[in-house]
């Protein structure tokens, strides 16, 4: 069971070293289920903690529009992102499809940290001269320092392209990760432990018995305990993320 690092913050491999540690991902038949099962539940949870926390786990550029308020933009052209920035690329301005004004990749300030999962959802407008920039802005209509009839706000103004998600995924979205793709495969092996719909089972030979039950039946799940554990722990995890990652956005007043 492998799956790309590529396009899952958690391969298949790993579900199953860390959340399943001696309970096989197979059926009765000892038929394991297929690494595309595995991925696609890697996947739901990973979209899951994505649109929770307003984030990226896999690096992607994003391109998007925002709005032109006139008091963020004087204080070094402070632009609030939808999500966390690892490097800006591209800066422009717009009234409705005209470009007004194009700024240069060097004057366009990140803030950096030591710290691989820190997340900062801004960027600033920082003038560069002389030997370290060859590049300018470009202006082909009204500055936009000058507002636009008096309003404060022009909406989708900026078009913005930047590069998002973390240097070092964190481990405590890992972790919640996996134990929300974990979850849903318990579902599907707790109602097969013995065959499906089977809860218990006895066999007889000679005078011998020996039988079999489980904790799974009408409304117990067979990995129950586990599932209840995990739930627990995500229902904590849940605000601990939220306040960590995605925070309040940031406006100048």
């Amino acid at each position: 069971m492998q799956s790309s690092k590529n396009d899952l913050p958690v391969s298949s491999e790993e579900l199953a070293n860390r959340y399943f540690f001696g309970i096989p991902i197979k059926d009765p038949s000892g038929n394991i289920m297929t690494d595309e099962n595995i991925a696609f539940y890697i996947k739901a949870a990973t979209l899951s903690v994505e649109g929770l926390l307003n984030i990226k786990l896999v690096k992607q550029v994003i391109e998007e529009n925002l709005p032109h308020r006139i008091n963020e933009y004087k204080k070094w052209g402070f632009i609030g992102t939808s999500f966390p920035v690892i490097k800006a690329g591209a800066l422009t301005g717009f009234l409705g499809n005209i470009e007004q004004i194009k700024f240069p990749a060097t004057w366009l300030s990140v803030k950096k940290s030591n710290d691989p999962t820190a997340t900062h959802r801004m960027i600033h407008i920082v003038p560069t001269v002389g030997a370290v920039s060859h590049e300018s802005v470009v202006y082909s209509g009204l500055s936009p320092h000058v507002g636009w009839f008096g309003q404060s706000q022009i909406p989708n103004y900026w078009t913005i392209r930047y590069c998002t998600s973390f240097n070092s995924l964190p481990e405590d979205i890992l972790d919640v990760i996996g134990k929300l793709a974990a979850i849903n495969i318990f579902h599907q092996l707790g109602d097969i432990i013995l065959g499906a719909g089977i809860a218990s089972q006895s066999l007889g030979i000679d005078g011998l018995s020996q039988s079999i039950s489980t904790t799974s039946s009408a409304t117990n799940a067979g990995y129950g305990a586990r599932i209840t554990g995990y739930l627990a722990d995500l229902k904590q995890a849940r605000v601990d993320l939220k306040n960590k990652y995605d925070g309040n956005a940031l406006t100048v007043l």
